[in-house]
């Protein structure tokens, strides 16, 4: 799926917004996650991660 440059720049921004705040969220010492809650918030990390990843590739493969 192809996006706009609007479109790629807000999921960037989103994207690293979100992966600062999981990982303040996992790395916060006053806060506990329980087990379940921590592999969630892995996970959630993991798929924007991934998500920021994709959008870069598909943005330098469409400027090649």
């Amino acid at each position: 799926m192809d996006y706009t440059l609007d479109q790629e720049k807000t999921i960037q921004e989103w994207g690293q917004e979100k992966v600062r705040a999981l990982n303040d969220e996992l790395n916060d010492k006053k806060g506990y996650l329980s087990e379940k809650q921590r592999d969630q918030v892995e996970r959630e990390l993991e798929m924007c991660q991934e998500l920021l990843y994709t959008n870069r590739l598909k943005r330098k493969l469409s400027n090649a």
